[in-house]
């Protein structure tokens, strides 16, 4: 009976050591909820955003970019309130929440909006991502100024929509109207200057503002990019010079302008039409002198890039167009 009692212990302890080596092994891992994230985007400001789900809830601070919302059928939480002459509100969103206009967007308000995402103007509110991004909001600070800078965000906005289709059909048709334009116009290698006037100041535009883009899509040399070196790659504007005009002598002038016109009018009269080098000027003496309008040339044409080169090549060669 002893031996028996004895082999009972010994296999209910042979039995509790198996169950206790069982329970020191690893444990199933439960399936991770997180799987990947919906989108990884560098912005403009040098920053790697990660979006974790595909927004919901998007608010946009700026003209363009609400205009390559509108151009995937993309709806908005929120919007920059749009008060520019040159600048028109999609009919879709007219009744979408405001968030103040595009250069003194309320925190408040856009928070009001319970945005998951926020598509910025870096240059305008870069300052403003700290704060949102402490109160929970994802945001990207984009810049859109060059022809490459329109395709690149369109692409962005309809991948954010999940309309990457209907964002290329559009770059397909705007590089084909750029193409037509380019198509009708002599390569005669002109050379041009660009004279951004506001009340206080002229500078010369280089080829990274929007006008500079489109002469240098239509083939143009822009005489002032020699410049560009002392500003930075990045830079839209270098200081006007008369003397550095006079030396480089471009066959065209564009003009560009910020401001009342009437004061921007005072304002080239002092600083440029009142100087005897002016009217020597080959582009003054032969009368192409343009002057470029703002809802294209100030504010970014967006998907009117291609009427922007178009108005450009006209001005230029009114002959080939009819």
């Amino acid at each position: 009976m002893k031996k028996c009692m004895t082999a009972v212990f010994i296999c209910m302890g042979l039995m509790l050591a198996c169950l206790g080596l069982a329970g020191c092994g690893p444990e199933k891992q439960a399936p991770s909820s997180d799987g990947p994230a919906f989108a990884q985007v560098t912005d403009d400001a040098g920053r790697t955003v990660t979006i974790k789900e595909k927004p919901q809830r998007i608010v946009v601070l700026s003209t363009s970019l609400l205009n390559f919302a509108d151009a995937v059928d993309g709806n908005l939480a929120g919007r920059a309130s749009v008060q520019s002459d040159a600048a028109a509100l999609p009919e879709r969103y007219a009744d979408v929440p405001e968030v103040g206009p595009v250069y003194n967007v309320s925190v408040e308000k856009i928070m009001a909006c319970q945005p998951d995402l926020v598509l910025a103007n870096k240059n305008q509110h870069e300052k403003l991502i700290p704060l949102l991004e402490q109160n929970g909001v994802t945001v990207l600070a984009l810049t859109t100024k060059t022809y490459d800078d329109v395709k690149r965000n369109l692409t962005l906005v309809g991948k954010l929509y999940g309309k990457e289709e209907m964002a290329q059909e559009k770059i397909a048709a705007m590089d084909k109207e750029i193409q037509a334009v380019k198509e009708k116009i002599p390569d005669d290698h002109l050379t041009v200057a660009i004279l951004h006037a506001t009340p206080s100041h002229v500078s010369l535009e280089l080829d990274k503002s929007i006008a500079g883009d489109a002469a240098r899509i239509l083939g143009f040399t822009n005489v002032a990019q020699d410049g560009a070196d002392k500003v930075g790659n990045s830079a839209e504007k270098v200081p006007y010079s008369m003397e550095a005009l006079v030396e480089k002598d471009p066959d065209v002038i564009f003009i560009t302008s910020m401001g009342r016109s009437d004061k921007i009018e005072e304002r080239l009269r002092q600083d440029v039409e009142s100087s005897p080098a002016w009217q020597t000027l080959t582009a003054v003496r032969q009368k192409r002198v343009y002057v470029l309008p703002e809802n294209l040339f100030l504010l970014n044409p967006g998907l009117d890039y291609p009427q922007a080169a178009a108005y450009m090549a006209k001005a230029v060669y009114p002959e080939v167009f009819h």
